[in-house]
């Protein structure tokens, strides 16, 4: 069963218990211009084109069902020497997977259903803004925005049905086609350090990319690489 989004939703109310947590005394002032980032959580395809339509209504079909682990790295560069504006460069990796059946046919006899599994690869490099609201404080919300390339795979692997003249054939296939687009996305969240070279945060993220399809896919309109990621993580500023 997939863990759904709430859970890591609950890392933004956990970084502001931790603030609580840690003394006033303990609480850095902006203390550098470089900073490591390292984040894991979720992400969940929008699936808004058309490639997605007809595979919800071909098969039991849902974009939404591929939710699944993120795992990205960030390095963010102070811009101004009060901690405000930085510059922030991401490496995302998401591999999402979904078991679909054939909504009009099973296999005869027996009445089994028609199966196979489509999953979708997305590797994501970006970089953007960051806009720190309170650089001092001991909770420090943020936002951010910027653009990048997102190189993407999708796979469909198993059963099929072909659709002949007098008689419909199941038969087994790969589908597979690969490729890489550019998009854009923005963020918010809240970061809270734990001493002077150390934070942890915790952020939504919204990216937008949409590329076309081609490959076995060649027909099937565009494919939504769209979606929201919810992560936490911890940073060292140095």
């Amino acid at each position: 069963m997939k863990i759904q989004l709430r859970v890591v939703r609950g890392l933004i109310a956990a970084a502001a218990l931790l603030a609580l947590a840690v003394p006033a005394s303990a609480q850095p002032y902006y203390g550098g211009d470089n900073t490591l980032r390292f984040r894991g959580g979720l992400f969940e395809p929008d699936g808004e084109s058309a490639y997605w339509e007809d595979a919800a209504a071909l098969f039991t079909s849902d974009a939404q069902e591929l939710e699944d682990f993120i795992f990205g790295f960030d390095y963010q560069r102070g811009l101004a020497g009060d901690g405000r504006l930085s510059l922030l460069l991401s490496a995302t990796a998401f591999e999402g997977e979904e078991e679909r059946e054939d909504r009009f046919f099973v296999e005869e006899p027996g009445g089994f259903p028609i199966e196979h599994t489509a999953t979708l690869t997305v590797a994501t490099f970006t970089a953007g803004l960051n806009l720190n609201f309170a650089p001092h404080a001991p909770v420090q919300p943020y936002i951010g925005a910027g653009g990048g390339y997102y190189v993407w795979e999708l796979e469909e692997h198993g059963d099929f049905v072909f659709e002949g003249p007098e008689f419909d054939e199941v038969f087994r296939e790969h589908f597979i086609d690969d490729g890489a687009t550019l998009g854009y996305y923005w963020l918010a969240g809240l970061a809270v350090p734990i001493g002077r070279d150390f934070a942890v945060f915790a952020e939504g993220r919204w990216h937008r990319a949409e590329d076309e399809l081609g490959g076995d896919f060649e027909g099937f309109g565009d494919l939504d690489l769209s979606g929201r990621e919810i992560s936490g993580g911890f940073s060292w500023t140095f």
